[in-house]
């Protein structure tokens, strides 16, 4: 076996090969239990999995419960698995309260530590777990584990350093972006409670009634055309299945006779989700396909269907589902229902003021949004390309 490696990309000023060592070399395991209830706890629905923060201040806490006491500078690591990723770097001493390993570096640097863990080798091994009904890592298989280390601990620490600063970067643009979507709720209540309008309208908003405005519009593929198949999710609205399911999902194979065609300009939804915002508006230039399941309609040309979109996606829409969902374990919303609610709404002109309006500010979202994928892409990249 080859013992020392470089990797494919690393910083500049550093040539010497990394050294094959076991997990335990660099990293021992705290094993001091405290109760101590002047110490914070953190807990598993403390830290943000995949991300390694925390979503509240747990130096609040005080509470007297028995956990493993860690101090700044050591990991966190929830080793239950396969489905969690929750890590953490502490800047504070506390008390790690439940499953996990709370790792003490040893000749490393903690920083680097914290990366290494959320490579793909680390995780292949400590998915390979022990237990059944709630599998954990298997320490004696990690920690027996050979990783690729570099010799220097200055490079050790420049690589914590740098993803550290990705880190930064998309927690800033993540925080932006949860503000945005805050401020954007903000506005549509404003918006639709008509307590901010722009300047020049003047003119009363008319309250209409949805089946007045709204007719069904899918229609069965009966002479099963060869149409794209979709899906509607409450994030992206409209996707095709191909991208939603690995190998085009169930409906690839499936006689679609029974499904409804999507022409432009429709909306859709399904009735058994729409609770959580599963609606979409189909704004492609062909005809698609969903599942007999959904709900689809149009609107009368009076109607801006923008506007109406942001109604759907504001605390207005789903007052009105609250109050006419039926069903039992399940709840349903179908397009009777719809049609027993009402809107009140502006001219032609300034709906489409508004829609236009609220169009750039979605634009900015996605932007960020973008931004974000952009930087979650480059360091899972990176992690790939720095550990062997």
């Amino acid at each position: 076996m080859n013992t020392k490696r470089a990797p494919k990309v690393r910083f500049k000023g550093f040539t010497d090969a990394w050294e094959l060592r076991k997990f335990e070399s660099i990293a021992a395991r705290a094993s001091s239990i405290s109760a101590d209830p002047t110490l914070p706890r953190v807990e598993y629905e403390d830290i943000i999995s995949g991300i390694g923060l925390l979503n509240k201040d747990v130096k609040l806490k005080g509470i007297s419960k028995p956990g493993i006491v860690f101090n700044q500078g050591d990991i966190l690591y929830g080793k239950l698995r396969p489905y969690l990723h929750n890590w953490f770097l502490p800047s504070f001493s506390g008390l790690a309260v439940g499953d996990f390993w709370v790792l003490q570096p040893k000749d490393a640097d903690s920083s680097f530590l914290f990366r290494l863990i959320q490579g793909q080798q680390f995780d292949d091994v400590a998915n390979q777990s022990i237990g059944t009904k709630m599998p954990r890592a298997d320490w004696n298989l990690v920690s027996k584990t050979l990783f690729f280390v570099p010799t220097s601990i200055d490079e050790q620490a420049l690589i914590g350093r740098y993803f550290r600063s990705i880190d930064n970067l998309i927690t800033l643009h993540q925080r932006k972006l949860d503000k945005m979507k805050e401020l954007k709720k903000a506005f549509l209540n404003l918006i639709f409670s008509q307590k901010l309008r722009f300047r020049g309208f003047t003119e009363s908003w008319e309250l209409r009634k949805l089946k007045d405005i709204t007719y069904p519009a899918g229609e069965k593929n009966r002479e099963n055309l060869p149409l794209d198949s979709y899906s509607i999710t409450n994030e992206h609205g409209f996707i095709p299945q191909d991208e939603r399911f690995e190998n085009g999902g169930t409906m690839r194979e499936t006689d679609k006779k029974m499904y409804y065609i999507v022409s432009p300009h429709s909306f859709a939804y399904n009735p058994a989700r729409i609770n959580i915002g599963s609606i979409g508006y189909q704004n492609t230039d062909k005809n698609v396909i969903v599942s007999s399941l959904y709900e689809v309609f149009k609107t009368s040309d009076d109607v801006d269907d923008r506007l109406l979109w942001y109604w759907f996606k504001s605390s207005y829409f789903q007052k009105l589902i609250e109050q006419f969902q039926e069903g039992g374990v399940r709840l349903y919303f179908y397009y009777d229902k719809l049609c027993m609610g009402t809107l009140s709404l502006p001219s032609f002109e300034e709906q489409h003021k508004i829609g236009k309006y609220l169009d750039t500010y979605d634009n900015l979202k996605t932007l960020r949004q973008e931004k974000i994928n952009q930087l979650t892409k480059l360091k899972t990249t990176f992690l790939k390309n720095m550990f062997l």
